[in-house]
């Protein structure tokens, strides 16, 4: 007789019921990092019992201590009795890859419906959701882009659009200074220097990519908007930064920021990098003068960063 037989099995809306994630979630535990392992009735469904209930608890309560979902698998599998070996992960069916279409759509309309709402409660139950089930880079690239380029395209046709953008900013800055401070007492290597260029106000681009950056494993120091250039050499040498990048899309004197980023290259002697569309609009300018353009891409910019503070870590002598 198998040994579920004994327990009582039921589907996967019950076990949403039981627990309070949702199914679209729990597909995405199972089929992306094996976190569940439901057992198959004869008709090919997912069954589940007690036992799954109480993994599932055990997940959330890892989550929202702070790990991710692959440190979450390795626990979980280094406290699972010893006996046969699992069964090898089945590949997931070509179906998932609708299943998340809809599962990122519905994360976005419901996202920018709290956003209307002015919800903070309901924006932090749709990211740590989230999070729990994909890693930060697509998170930001199907979702806090996706987001972000909804409130630049209709801040000036909602009424409160303006408002929407700012309580966005703000929301985002309280997720860094979170991160930052659950990051605090871990060991500390040299810092990268955040700021927007000179004359930038909006920061959500450089919250975003400060996030990102986070979730890789480098210290932040992030100084916001509109900030002075030439201050920043003397914040690289008190901080002994790894590297800087600024942000910032039509400052009001070009000329003087690129001559400002010069001087600071030559001064701090460590990769000076410029994102968003600043550094797409002079990227010529800016390799000619042997500074870092990330372009408007979160995600390439932070690729394009750690190859370069590689580059420099390997070869101190080619630094910026």
């Amino acid at each position: 007789m198998p040994k579920h037989a004994e327990q009582t099995l039921f589907p996967i809306r019950e076990l949403v019921q039981r627990t309070g994630v949702n199914a679209s979630t729990l597909r995405a535990w199972e089929n992306r990092h094996g976190l569940l392992r439901p057992h198959r009735a004869e008709s090919g469904h997912r069954l589940y019992g007690q036992a799954e209930v109480l993994r599932v608890r055990r997940v959330r309560e890892l989550v929202a201590q702070g790990l991710n979902l692959s440190e979450i698998a390795g626990l979980l599998a280094s406290d699972a009795p010893s006996g046969p070996p699992a069964a090898p992960m089945q590949t997931p069916p070509r179906a998932v890859v609708g299943e998340e279409f809809i599962a990122w759509q519905g994360y976005l309309e419901d996202t920018l419906r709290a956003l209307e709402d002015f919800s903070s409660e309901r924006l932090d139950a749709l990211y740590n959701e989230a999070c729990a089930v994909y890693p930060i880079d697509l998170l930001t690239r199907r979702l806090l882009i996706p987001v972000l380029e909804r409130l630049g395209a209709r801040w000036d046709s909602r009424p409160s659009g303006i408002a929407e953008e700012h309580f966005f900013s703000a929301w985002l800055r309280n997720k860094l200074g979170a991160r930052l401070h659950h990051t605090s007492g871990l060991p500390k290597g040299r810092p990268l220097i955040l700021a927007c260029l000179p004359g930038e106000s909006h920061e959500i681009g450089l919250l975003l990519f400060a996030l990102g950056a986070l979730h890789r494993g480098y210290r932040v120091v992030y100084l916001g908007a509109n900030l002075p250039i030439r201050q920043l050499a003397e914040v690289a040498a008190r901080s002994y930064a790894l590297g800087i990048v600024l942000a910032g899309r039509e400052p009001p004197d070009a000329g003087q920021v690129l001559a400002d980023l010069v001087w600071l290259a030559a001064e701090v002697r460590v990769p000076v990098c410029v994102g968003s569309h600043f550094s797409v609009r002079e990227r010529d300018a800016l390799l000619r003068d042997k500074l870092v353009p990330l372009g408007d891409d979160i995600v390439l910019g932070l690729d394009l960063l750690e190859s370069r503070i590689a580059k420099t870590t390997r070869n101190p002598a080619r630094a910026a």
